[in-house]
């Protein structure tokens, strides 16, 4: 089973994955000292679903608005959003200690997702028809 993180209840769309609660609780004033590591990962995980949408920043409605917000990103082992980067580079979002280990314990060098990995997250997770 895969492992969403940065689903916040704020952020649409949501693919049926559970919720990581409001986006406001998880900002902070100052992030993790790797901060920028961990933001890199992000933008460098595999790419499994790409859409052409858009949507405004949920915590600054006058900023530009981010593409790609539904686009997905894993490294098999967990998933997120396209606009999670933004959001924890920014706003200095806090990640739930686990994932940020994860990162951490694979030097902040997102793995290869093999196709097989990602047939299996689209179709069991998050239950996108292949046929």
């Amino acid at each position: 089973m895969i492992r969403p993180v940065g689903f916040f209840s704020e952020l649409s769309p949501g693919w049926g994955l559970a919720e990581s609660g409001s986006i406001r609780d998880a900002v902070r004033t100052s992030g993790e000292p790797d901060e920028n590591r961990i933001v890199e990962y992000l933008r460098r995980g595999t790419g499994i679903w790409s859409e052409m949408s858009a949507g405004p920043d949920v915590l600054d409605p006058d900023a530009p608005d981010l593409t790609g917000i539904g686009s997905l990103f894993t490294d098999g082992t967990w998933i997120w959003r396209e606009d999670l980067p933004h959001y924890v580079a920014k706003y200095h979002l806090s990640l739930p200690d686990e994932f940020v280990e994860h990162i951490r314990a694979l030097r902040y060098e997102a793995p290869p997702v093999p196709e097989s990995r990602l047939v299996e997250i689209a179709t069991q997770d998050l239950g996108i028809d292949m046929g």
